[in-house]
């Protein structure tokens, strides 16, 4: 991995976004299904927003079909809640996959300046510099055996 630096983002920069993401959350939380409420519910996939598209498109022609305890102001609006919250959903998850991506790399960053530091205490510790041994003993038992991912190249 090459030695790229992470951009720092201020302080006053993170603190501003979690306030920010707090305020979101204040402000949807009356209108957001609980985790038990959400338990009873279909797994809805990509092509669920389609079909419920087609199928309102096709109530709003042809309403006489509907059921009578079903009419299409009310099959509307949950359309177009759902859309809402999709396209809400999915800028949400674009930026935590982004976040994740940025957070990986600074821990491998991180990671890679841990391990330099690691090994050079091993050295030391091979060569009784004072305190060298017990560091390395310290950082040995906190050390993660992970493996690096292969990527695949085409």
């Amino acid at each position: 991995m090459s030695k790229k630096v992470i951009n720092r983002i201020p302080l006053p920069v993170l603190r501003d976004a979690r306030l920010k993401l707090d305020e979101v959350l204040n402000l949807l939380r009356p209108y957001l299904v609980s985790p038990s409420e959400r338990q009873v519910l279909v797994e809805l996939g990509a092509d669920s927003l389609a079909f419920i598209e087609a199928s309102y498109g096709i109530a709003v022609k042809y309403p006489e079909l509907l059921p009578c305890f079903s009419g299409a102001p009310i099959f509307g609006e949950d359309f177009f809640m759902a859309r809402e919250f999709w396209g809400f959903a999915a800028k949400l998850n674009h930026l935590r996959d982004t976040l994740h991506d940025t957070e990986m790399a600074a821990g491998n960053y991180g990671l890679e300046a841990a391990l330099a530091f690691y090994t050079m205490m091993k050295i030391a510790a091979r060569h009784d510099i004072p305190g060298a041994r017990m560091i390395y003993e310290e950082l040995k038992s906190r050390r993660p055996s992970g493996r690096r991912r292969q990527h695949r190249r085409c």
